[in-house]
């Protein structure tokens, strides 16, 4: 009998010895979870010194800008029962991005989302998955675009990619345009997309959840109509209709990040129109 009680005692022991080293290495992965947003978002507001608003465009001014863009030149978004709202523009220092990071190629900036990042590119898919701007090891990873993507001159569809963070860093804050009240809101349906050569105010046409954890996005496409199939594909996904007027003339940007559960992908696709 006294020997069944030591060995329930041994076992009682060891479950406590197993369940304190558990809950100190659980302590461990939040502390350096914790630790790694930090430095992010450090950095993060580092280099939002280096892209400052500069001014405003007008919703008048920016179908005026598109309409000079346009291959087809003809608008392509009427200006009938459109508010003429003031757009917020964005200059990037470049030149000092890309002394700290070779990989620098473009700016985003999404006011109302928190969201203001240099973007990155690395020669695939997964380096920036885990290192910062500052190519340190870091889970949260960083912005970055698709390896594919030609920044001299936009593909047609310039893909970028981003962790969903719960502190509120990275591309977390996308999943508001999952809400109807804040997608619904005109002021949010345009954000600021800088490169090297030209500045850009992206207008979204698309938002939609993706339960395929593997998505593939093409970069370029065999003509127009593969463009234009493609564009009408993404306006049928979305949650919401965003009343943009988008054709195959125009150039788009994917933005991509998976919700915290990995369950599905949030994807959101803007057209570009350059405004320099």
């Amino acid at each position: 009998m006294e020997t069944k009680e030591k060995k329930i005692n041994i076992y009682i022991l060891i479950f406590r010895i197993v369940s304190l080293l558990i809950i100190a290495f659980c302590l461990y992965l939040l502390y350096n979870w914790n630790i790694e947003n930090n430095a992010n978002s450090d950095i993060a507001s580092d280099l939002s010194l280096s892209s400052k608003s500069d001014g405003t465009i007008s919703l008048n001014d920016l179908r005026d800008a598109e309409l000079k863009s346009s291959d087809e030149n003809q608008s392509l978004i009427s200006k009938n029962n459109e508010s003429n709202n003031q757009i917020k523009t964005l200059q990037t220092d470049f030149d000092k991005l890309l002394n700290s990071n070779s990989d620098t190629v473009a700016w985003i900036r999404i006011e109302n989302a928190n969201i203001d990042y240099p973007i990155v590119q690395a020669q695939d898919n997964n380096y920036y998955l885990n290192q910062n701007f500052y190519k340190k090891h870091n889970s949260a990873g960083w912005i970055f675009a698709d390896y594919r993507n030609k920044f001299d001159t936009l593909d047609k569809n310039t893909i970028i990619y981003g962790h969903n963070r719960r502190n509120g860093t990275m591309f977390s804050n996308l999943k508001k345009y999952l809400d109807s009240n804040y997608s619904s809101k005109e002021e949010n349906k345009f954000f600021n997309f800088n490169t090297v050569n030209k500045n850009y105010i992206a207008e979204i046409f698309s938002v939609y959840k993706s339960n395929s954890n593997v998505l593939s996005f093409s970069n370029t496409f065999e003509s127009h109509d593969a463009f234009d199939s493609y564009l009408n594909s993404y306006k049928e996904k979305s949650l919401y209709d965003f009343k943009t007027e988008v054709s195959a003339s125009n150039k788009i940007l994917t933005l991509c990040t998976c919700d915290n559960n990995n369950l599905y992908r949030i994807v959101i696709h803007a057209k570009l129109i350059p405004i320099n």
